[in-house]
């Protein structure tokens, strides 16, 4: 299982039980949250995201302890998080020590070390099946970040100069989420709008394939009749596309009717939406209103552009 094996932050080494660096909104650790409540690990101690005062280090068992890092703020765009996440993108899980920073490699250490509830099926096909819907959303990432930019964040979205100036400084040579390229164009509105509907594009194609596979067959599920990661990942970039705005029920219906399905589970309630549903309501209330005004995405989705 990846592991950041020798970290940079001095605070890491410090911690005991299960801490998670998160934002409410951001889909990564929303993913990570809905793992966490499917295996019945309650949100305990909340403590500021950088502390190592000594009653801030331990968490219960049984509970994992929230370390909230603010994106509005910032926060992530700092030495000190960069040393513990160095894409300086949330989540960032820590167990007995031990640090992991990729989502879906945090939902697989916890399947290892917590086996109750399995987010992976035991049959071998089955979880093969999983593993290439896991793969397809992880390289969909990107796209959601296109995406949810430009129809949901808008300026909010933009950093400013002194954080890029910071950004450029800290992020690593090889990151995979290339922030200072990204940031360095959408800050100027340097982005065409055809590259944010290839995005849209891209995500639709997955979106359009998971609405025939469940349509096919009446499957409760992707991978059939048993919940898994590929659930939770995929379920996550429903949310966030569908509090830009994007009409589902009417594009994908099917896929829609599973995301409801999923949105029902008390992992996704506790998990998700315990703390993140009124910036969701926010969000998609805005995206209305988009809508209506016709700069929205349902004026740009796959059904208006037929």
């Amino acid at each position: 299982m990846p592991e950041i094996s020798k970290p940079a932050s001095p605070l890491i080494p410090q911690l005991r039980g299960v801490h998670l660096f998160h934002f409410e909104g951001a889909p990564c650790a929303q993913r990570v949250r809905f793992g966490l409540a499917e295996k019945g690990l309650e949100r305990g101690i909340e403590v500021p995201w950088d502390s190592d005062a000594a009653n801030t280090l331990v968490a219960e068992p049984g509970t994992w302890a929230s370390r909230h890092v603010s994106l509005i703020k910032k926060q992530h765009l700092t030495p000190a998080y960069a040393a513990i996440q160095p894409h300086m993108v949330v989540p960032a899980l820590v167990h007995d020590g031990r640090l992991y920073v990729e989502s879906m490699d945090i939902l697989d250490y916890l399947d290892q070390v917590w086996p109750e509830n399995p987010l992976m099926p035991e049959d071998p096909d089955t979880a093969r099946h999983a593993r290439e819907l896991i793969e397809w959303g992880k390289k969909l990432h990107v796209s959601v970040r296109f995406v949810s930019f430009r129809w949901g964040l808008g300026r909010l979205g933009r950093i400013g100069a002194k954080a890029e100036r910071t950004l450029s400084q800290l992020e690593v040579k090889d990151s995979p989420e290339k922030l200072m390229d990204f940031y360095s164009r959408y800050d100027r509105g340097k982005i065409e709008e055809a590259t944010f509907l290839e995005h849209l594009a891209a995500l639709e194609n997955g979106y359009a394939s998971l609405d025939g596979l469940l349509e096919k067959d009446g499957r409760p599920f992707l991978t059939g009749p048993a919940f898994s990661s590929a659930d939770i990942i995929w379920s996550i970039k429903v949310l966030r596309i569908h509090e830009c705005g994007y009409p589902f029920e009417r594009n994908f219906p099917a896929l829609f009717d599973w995301y409801l399905r999923v949105s029902q589970r008390p992992g996704f309630q506790q998990g998700v939406m315990a703390r993140h549903a009124r910036m969701s309501r926010a969000f998609r209330i805005k995206a209305a209103f988009e809508n209506l005004l016709g700069r929205g995405l349902r004026g740009v989705s796959a059904a208006a552009r037929a």
